[in-house]
């Protein structure tokens, strides 16, 4: 299958400003992920990938709640990510109990052998296939009999208005981008319940579970609004049609969103949004 223009996104503006911000994006979503780890229940010696691994916090989070039997591999397509990755793994190693690895490539494409994992975990990490039901499909031959799938994606735009909120304000002074298909490749890419339990079950995995989870999420307590929005206005979808826009415009887009962020920020508090995920399980 073709995942070009996310290889080439990744490996390029989105992926050099998760880098950039990868701290304050922790703050913001490591505990849906932590939420997704509490789904396993892992064998001794456990053979665990992390797909989509990025930066590689959750995948050292993983290597921090494993015993030293174990083996965690994350994987991702994109080069700057990992290449953070690995600097925070030599900086984490005295906390690290599994062994830890990362490897660049496209985990829809044949990069492990068959049955090689007891389990295949993802943050917000497969939603990005241009082939999701392919996809899924080699995943699944990754995995070991009874092996599991656990991941975590957002639900709607409609109920996530940290999100959108910013590409509303943005989009009173910019034209819109082209409307995404449903369904398409994207951070939205799971979010219909329906939609996600078909492809899995098409994939040839049982014991499917698709859950609701909601969380209110915050950052920068210790941070003043205007501090906080120079990294805020620079992640997200707002960001990107900003970055691409005439720079007059831009600047104008920039004004409606920084007045639209204000309304998640207290002081003391920092921006405080509530968040709405799948936490999805499923059997081989």
């Amino acid at each position: 299958m073709d995942n070009q223009l996310q290889k080439d996104m990744w490996n390029g503006r989105a992926g050099a400003s998760w880098v950039r911000h990868n701290l304050l994006l922790e703050e913001l979503l490591s505990e849906p992920g932590r939420r997704c780890m509490d789904l396993f229940s892992l064998p001794s010696s456990a053979q665990v990938l992390d797909v989509g691994c990025g930066c590689g916090n959750q995948t050292l989070d993983w290597a921090s709640r494993l015993d030293p039997s174990c083996t965690i591999t994350g994987v991702d397509i994109s080069e700057p990510m990992l290449a953070l990755a690995e600097d925070l793994k030599s900086a984490n190693q005295s906390s690290l109990q599994a062994n830890v690895s990362f490897q660049s490539g496209d985990a829809s494409e044949s990069l492990f052998p068959q049955a090689s994992f007891d389990a295949i975990y993802s943050r917000f990490g497969v939603m990005f296939f241009a082939d999701p039901t392919a996809a899924f499909a080699q995943l699944r031959s990754n995995l070991k009999p009874d092996g599991q799938l656990g991941f975590v994606c957002w639900q709607s735009p409609a109920l996530n208005p940290f999100f959108t909120a910013p590409m509303q304000a943005a989009l009173t002074v910019l034209p819109p981008p082209p409307p995404a298909k449903p369904g398409a490749p994207g951070p939205f890419g799971l979010s219909d319940k329906d939609h996600t339990y078909s492809v899995l079950s098409e994939a040839g995995f049982t014991e499917v579970t698709v859950d609701p989870l909601q969380l209110e999420l915050s950052a920068g307590a210790d941070r003043s609004f205007d501090d906080l929005f120079q990294e805020l206005i620079q992640i997200g979808p707002a960001a990107a049609l900003i970055a691409e826009s005439d720079p007059t415009r831009g600047e104008q887009a920039k004004t409606a969103v920084y007045e639209t962020f204000r309304d998640f920020y207290s002081p003391g508090k920092g921006v405080r949004f509530e968040a709405n995920f799948w936490l999805v399980s499923a059997r081989n």
